[in-house]
């Protein structure tokens, strides 16, 4: 369920989770690798563009 506004609206969902070592990796960089994933994920038809 997510609240939209004032709404109860039931949608699917999934979880994603990463895991990454600060050490190799920034952290802003590995956020904004989740977030293009995530929107990969949101508008997969974007892959054929």
């Amino acid at each position: 369920m997510v609240l939209n506004g004032t709404d109860i609206q039931i949608r699917q969902m999934m979880n994603l989770s990463s895991s990454f070592d600060h050490r190799v990796v920034d952290g802003y960089v590995a956020a904004e690798l989740i977030q293009y994933i995530k929107g990969l994920l949101e508008q997969p038809a974007t892959l054929f563009m």
